[in-house]
């Protein structure tokens, strides 16, 4: 027989059908959580993807590798000796454009960097070349490279021109070879030093293999100063008849033959050999008496000078003129013979020298 009272479920197993209700919206809840979790790291993916592809982007418009085209100086010089001095090394032989970086797709680098130093004492420059590799970064226009291995800066920093391809370093207070004029010798300087590399190929493994190379060196100007040349005039700051013929002249070359035997052969090595004849009183004022000495050594063209150094401490400078192929000098109070025309002697005084040496064909 059926009841009309409703059937009353035990109190336990409705607080079990509660407790399962709430498992399944906790379940629910974390299933969304994840859900938002995952779409946030499929955005971060996302991003990191455009990140890496912008900076191999740019580091693919860098790849390649770069010659040294200019080093810049604010001082002029004459490393190679051929009479042109130039502010940019580059142009003075063969040893700073022999320089190269080459920057690879993979962040790293190699670079070669060729520059002078003096050597023998300063009688000479060498070319000493560092070679170093390590990784880089190229943030907008600004290359950093940081050496790993090898020798030479261990960081640098350039700036680069995407459009041209031009990576321009500045170096303060860097060590520069300088000639010291006072004492006729290469030294160690420091300056400014601006370094101006140009791509001449995307290939990165290239190692400046095919660059120019040229040696930049004007062999004909080095060598205009090889030879023998002659003293040709002895001027001083006035007149005398030496000789007695009636013609006062203020070159004494003209006046005492002994002069005329003067000479300065220079070698292609950079050595060269001297002799110097001039004249003293003798026979108490009654003659001119000839003097010879000899000297040897090295000397250094730079620019329009040539400076000799000899072998017994005795330092001197020359002009050249390129047109006429002379060599002059000037000595102040030089040994200067006179003729005394009252007493019939010959004295000696002091004054101005110029010496004038033409090369001999």
């Amino acid at each position: 027989m059926l009841s009309r009272n409703p059937v009353t479920q035990p109190q336990g197993n409705k607080g079990t059908f509660a407790r399962i209700i709430l498992n399944i919206n906790i379940a629910m809840k974390n299933f969304k959580l994840y859900l938002l979790a995952a779409a946030g790291c499929l955005a971060m993916t996302s991003c990191s993807s455009d990140d890496d592809e912008d900076n191999n982007s740019g580091n693919a418009s860098l790849v390649g590798t770069y010659e040294l085209t200019s080093a810049v100086t604010p001082l002029a010089q004459d490393f190679d000796g051929d009479g042109d001095a130039s502010t940019n090394l580059v142009t003075e032989g063969a040893c700073y454009n022999d320089s190269w970086i080459a920057f690879h797709a993979d962040g790293t680098y190699d670079e070669s960097y060729s520059y002078s130093t003096i050597s023998n004492g300063g009688v000479g420059l060498t070319c000493q070349t560092d070679v170093s590799s390590g990784t880089y970064t190229l943030s907008g226009s600004t290359v950093t490279t940081t050496r790993t291995s090898g020798t030479g800066a261990e960081t640098a920093t350039y700036s680069f021109n995407v459009n041209n391809h031009k990576l321009l370093r500045m170096i303060t207070n860097a060590p520069t070879s300088v000639f010291n004029t006072t004492m006729a010798l290469w030294a160690t300087g420091h300056d400014n030093l601006e370094l101006t590399f140009e791509r001449y190929t995307e290939n990165d493994e290239d190692a400046g293999a095919t660059d120019d190379d040229a040696n930049n060196t004007n062999t004909a100007g080095a060598a205009e100063v090889t030879g023998r040349f002659e003293l040709t005039s002895l001027i001083t700051g006035s007149t005398q008849d030496l000789d007695d013929d009636g013609d006062s002249s203020t070159d004494l070359t003209n006046e005492v033959m002994c002069y005329g035997d003067s000479n300065i052969l220079f070698h292609t090595n950079g050595t060269y050999e001297e002799t110097r004849t001039w004249t003293t009183v003798g026979n108490v004022g009654q003659t001119l008496d000839c003097n010879t000495e000899s000297h040897t050594g090295t000397y250094t063209r730079t620019g329009g000078n040539v400076y000799t150094r000899s072998a017994d401490g005795i330092n001197t400078a020359y002009t050249y003129n390129t047109t006429t192929h002379y060599l002059k000098r000037t000595e102040t109070a030089g040994s200067i013979p006179t003729y005394n025309s009252t007493t019939n002697l010959y004295g000696m005084t002091t004054g101005n020298l110029d010496y004038e040496y033409s090369k001999a064909n």
